[in-house]
């Protein structure tokens, strides 16, 4: 019977829907790596995918998409196509593929045909694998124990790291500064930043920088670029792989490019001015400049050759939901932002909160993350806000914590979706204040009745310099 075209999300797909268009894809379509280009090109052939551009959106033909481009829809699906008709699994399997919202229209009556030994031949061969989302782990299960043992095995893989994360970021923010002196003599080059990229991806030691970013602060440019490149990756790692698909290294290097790219433009800034100790009016002359290093990096980033995925992330990471907002910059509308750019601005905002700047102390990332959920719907879009929360934690990695038996803990890997308030620590200094020498894991899913109090300042409470906490935390070894 026929209907008027409406819009659902993947779980209100029903047998005999026809799917017209795929009208939100997830954040891993920012930039279409090789094997999900040929998804794509496969699953809809003969539709046509909105492709993102300086000028706005084009409809191209889904045989002529490029790696790397970026997508933000699918439209002109044929409704004799097999995937235009919904039948049992397939809203999974699309929701897996990173297909979320969908224009629908008439309906057909629907049979499941059956093959020759009695098998299901509904869904195409290529759509019945995937893994299905597994139910949420009680506390104190024997599936939270077993879950334990790999949880084990991931956090003494990070603290192993923490040493060539310490290095590396050091050698990213050193990176990044000489990109901007070689940008402020017009010699621009994305060699150096490449080759950090691949290191860090090589070296497995994005979670220890991480890390080290809440511990230690950066500075308001250069290490801040590090931080933010490294947080944006693993945030955008951990959502594809919560979705039940592994991302690529393409999307990986695309990430961390983003990342460090995104203030590019700050090499026009004057150095009196970005490195300036004043914290300048909103109408002051030197903000103005300093406002217009967006406008300056997608012009470098074109020049450069960069995708325009990541000449969004430069041109509109300050752009806010509400962009009437002082703080909102350039003056475009927020459907023009990219949801991979809507995440970005949540972690230059993190960033920004966690580390040093000349007019304002650091705040530790439980804090932070509490001040980022006043902010929703306001100046960032909720989605990615909740993906972010999801992937940073309540307790982020690195937090220093007081648990309800009077001892200090830090928080070495975060808690479950399900329960964000029971993540996996190591105790450090017990309720008489005294600092302990030998650490254990303690994983707060298998503790009923131990559990965080609060989040305590690691800046004040070990304050004999700023990096005694890191120290601390350096010094972690597991039995």
């Amino acid at each position: 019977m026929a209907q008027t075209s409406r819009q659902v999300k993947w779980d209100e797909l029903e047998a005999g829907m026809i799917i017209e268009e795929v009208t939100e894809l997830s954040i891993d379509y920012a930039s279409l790596d090789p094997d999900t280009l040929k998804f794509v090109q496969t699953t809809f052939k003969g539709a046509k995918a909105l492709v993102a551009g300086e000028d706005g959106h084009q409809a191209v033909a889904v045989e002529e998409l490029q790696p790397f481009d970026t997508i933000q829809g699918l439209t002109g699906i044929a409704p004799d196509l097999t995937i235009a008709v919904v039948v049992p699994g397939s809203p999974q399997y699309l929701e897996q593929n990173g297909m979320l919202s969908f224009r629908v229209g008439e309906e057909r009556s629907f049979t499941m045909s059956r093959g020759k030994a009695g098998q299901s031949i509904g869904i195409p061969a290529h759509m019945r694998f995937g893994l299905m989302p597994s139910g949420p782990v009680q506390v104190a299960s024997p599936e939270a124990r077993k879950l334990h043992q790999i949880k084990k095995a991931q956090v003494k893989f990070f603290l192993d790291t923490i040493e060539t994360a310490m290095a590396e970021r050091e050698m990213a923010s050193d990176m990044v500064e000489d990109m901007l002196d070689q940008g402020r003599r017009g010699l621009y080059s994305s060699k150096g930043v490449e080759k950090v990229v691949d290191e860090i991806i090589s070296n497995g030691c994005a979670e220890g920088i991480k890390a080290l970013a809440g511990l230690r602060g950066s500075d308001q440019t250069y290490t801040h670029c590090t931080d933010m490149a490294v947080i944006l990756e693993e945030c955008y790692v951990d959502i594809v792989q919560r979705s039940g698909r592994t991302p690529s290294k393409e999307n990986e290097r695309f990430a961390l490019l983003s990342g460090f790219l995104h203030d590019i433009g700050k090499s026009e800034v004057p150095k009196e001015i970005l490195e300036s100790v004043d914290r300048y009016a909103p109408d002051s002359r030197e903000m103005i400049i300093m406002r217009n290093h967006t406008t300056y990096g997608v012009r470098i980033l074109e020049e450069m050759g960069m995708s325009n995925g990541i000449m969004n992330v430069a041109s509109y990471h300050h752009v806010k939901m509400d962009t009437t907002l002082l703080n909102s910059y350039p003056d475009v509308s927020y459907q023009e932002v990219l949801p991979f750019t809507r995440l970005a601005s949540v972690v230059d905002v993190y960033q920004a909160l966690i580390g040093n700047r000349h007019y304002k102390r650091n705040w530790v990332p439980g804090k932070a993350v509490e001040y980022l959920a006043q902010l929703e719907s306001t100046e960032f879009d909720p989605k990615m806000l909740g993906q972010f929360f999801e992937v940073i934690g309540k307790y982020p990695v690195g937090s220093l914590v007081r648990l309800n038996t009077g001892e200090l803990a830090f928080v070495l890997m975060i808690g479950p979706k399900e329960h964000p308030e029971r993540p996996i620590v190591t105790v450090v200094e017990n309720a008489a204040g005294e600092m302990l020498t030998h650490h254990s894991l303690l994983d707060l899913m298998l503790e009923e009745d131990i559990g965080v109090e609060e989040v305590v300042d690691h800046y004040h409470h070990y304050n004999e310099s700023e990096d005694q906490a890191h120290g601390i935390f350096r010094s972690i070894r597991i039995d």
